[in-house]
């Protein structure tokens, strides 16, 4: 069992990965990390600000308590020592002394693949996300993001409608996921049977200078890191830096060349990177022998109704406002709203937002 001072120190609001990791190298026991005097944690590297708010932290924090806040939350501590420890992790230059879990991790002989991009992802990008998560989720391998929004929010969604295995990495503690749309879907990854991963301390908000720390994390247990729209600068491409380093597989979706969310991923395109225009290409990248299917929403039942079948000869991969699908289809607006319809609910269309349509595919 992790110590409870290890845990302890990973809630140290005062200390980071960094500092804790070179306390647990010169103390051979936590316990004795926990109780040095202030002089022996400054001549140990610990910056003497630092060290003297830790003084005053510990005489008001017991260890156990946070072994209680673990028990009450569901969450479990593993370190760099321990057999369930990602095995790619422990492989990267500074790989995190110890991490929190929620879930279960997948087994190590899976491929791994991390998919990241923008925040602020146009309805293309959250569109390819869903798609390639969910081919990639459909040939076994797990999907590994960072709980943002757009393209990792994506990501992970389009792993759970094809029933497959999705990790988040967060970058902050359990108990910082203040915002509700992102707790309703760790409950979701969750109950499909994948992971929540944190190094932070349980309520550690989820600060900006947060984020390249996580990046590693996400990049350094995958085989390979998909890019899908990123700008100049931004943190996928710091993701994707840390893929390199550590020799792992980059991918890029290309993207349009006037457009601000493609400069990231086509620079990298131009820097080696390999492309991507299919599942498949990932696929064998990662030595995998997945013949490419033919998805079953790609094509109509036999026996809808003729205004379906015009309607939906109008959709393709490119949105499509539905008002202008109605009438290339030669419907009246009740007719064509009537077989809008029954695409939906026969689940082979999908709405990008703003009443633009693509076919599932």
């Amino acid at each position: 069992m992790t110590s409870p001072y290890t845990i302890a120190f990973a809630n140290v609001p005062y200390f980071g990965p960094r500092s804790n990791a070179i306390l647990f190298e010169y103390f051979d026991d936590p316990e004795k990390a926990w109780n040095a005097d202030i002089d022996e944690l400054i001549a140990f590297g610990i910056k003497p600000h630092a060290a003297s708010r830790f003084s005053n932290f510990r005489k008001h924090h017991d260890p156990s308590e946070f072994i209680e806040t673990m028990v009450k939350h569901g969450i479990r501590a593993i370190t760099i020592r321990d057999d369930e420890y990602p095995a790619m992790l422990k492989t990267i230059h500074t790989p995190p002394t110890l991490l929190f879990i929620k879930g279960v991790l997948p087994s190590i002989k899976k491929k791994h693949l991390a998919i990241v991009g923008s925040r602020h992802a146009t309805a293309y990008g959250i569109r390819i996300a869903k798609k390639l998560a969910g081919e990639c989720a459909n040939a076994g391998i797990v999907v590994v993001s960072g709980l943002a929004y757009g393209i990792d929010e994506a990501s992970h969604r389009g792993t759970l409608d094809a029933n497959g295995i999705t990790l988040a990495v967060l970058g902050s503690g359990f108990l910082g996921i203040d915002n509700p749309r992102h707790q309703k879907l760790s409950d979701a990854i969750l109950r499909g049977g994948g992971a929540m991963i944190s190094e932070f301390g349980f309520t550690m908000p989820p600060h900006y200078y947060n984020f390249p720390i996580r990046n590693r994390i996400v990049a350094g247990m995958c085989h390979g890191t998909l890019a899908i729209e990123a700008g100049i600068p931004s943190g996928t491409l710091l993701t994707t830096t840390s893929a390199t380093n550590e020799n792992r597989e980059v991918f890029a979706i290309p993207g349009m060349i006037d457009s601000a969310m493609s400069k990231g991923t086509n620079e990298l395109l131009k820097n080696g990177a390999h492309l991507v225009t299919e599942a498949r290409d990932i696929f064998l990248a990662f030595g995998m022998d997945v013949a490419p299917q033919a998805s079953a929403t790609a094509f109509l039942p036999i026996g809808r109704p003729p205004d379906e079948i015009a309607l939906f000869a109008q959709l393709g991969a490119e949105p499509i406002h539905v008002d202008t699908a109605i009438e290339k289809a030669g419907l009246s607006t009740t007719a064509g709203s009537i077989a809008l319809t029954g695409l939906e609910l026969l689940g082979v269309i999908e709405d990008t937002g703003g009443k633009q349509f693509v076919r599932k595919s």
